[in-house]
């Protein structure tokens, strides 16, 4: 019996010293990882500071080329890094990037509510790339928009996607 209590002791304080251990090593690892998100904390905001710095170099930069373009300075305001606002939020001006013209005005007037301004679509046509010269940029958006037959025109200067035309019968006295 005395043999069997010696045992049942000395597994105790085994798993007391296991215990011990296991918390000290618990321990320095809560204490790394609380180190490691303060140094990361720190990181993130040091970078936050340096978009933020970054963003407003560039507003400074939209709205001296928006005064260039049409002295309109509040439309470039609200630009951000290759984006112009929207209905539905902003557009990415790289995702136009190798479209053809006609999808590139199809998905400017899906972003913008369906609708879309041709002094806006010749502004990001040229940030995008897809038109290269600004003299004949207004000529070539309103050549596509005309030949495409995609649009109809609600303004001067804004056009909608136009609505599916009806499909004509065929006629049964055609040759």
């Amino acid at each position: 019996m005395v043999a069997c209590w010696q045992i049942n002791m000395s597994t105790l304080l085994t798993t007391e010293k296991e215990k011990t251990t296991s918390m000290r090593t618990n321990d320095g690892t809560y204490t790394e990882l609380i180190s490691l998100r303060d140094r990361l904390d720190r990181q993130h905001e040091q970078l936050q500071r340096q978009v933020d710095d970054v963003r407003k170099k560039l507003e400074s930069v939209s709205m001296t080329l928006a005064m260039l373009d049409d002295g309109d300075p509040t439309s470039a305001v609200s630009a951000s890094i290759g984006a112009r606002p929207s209905a539905n939020g902003v557009i990415d001006v790289s995702s136009l990037r190798g479209m053809t013209q006609i999808e590139a005005l199809k998905k400017l007037a899906e972003h913008s509510g369906g609708e879309f301004r041709t002094i806006d679509a010749k502004r990001i046509f040229l940030q995008a790339g897809i038109i290269k010269s600004p003299k004949n940029a207004n000529n070539i958006l309103f050549s596509v928009i005309q030949r495409s037959g995609l649009f109809d025109r609600t303004a001067p200067g804004v056009y909608r996607v136009a609505s599916p035309k009806p499909i004509r019968p065929e006629s049964k006295d055609a040759f």
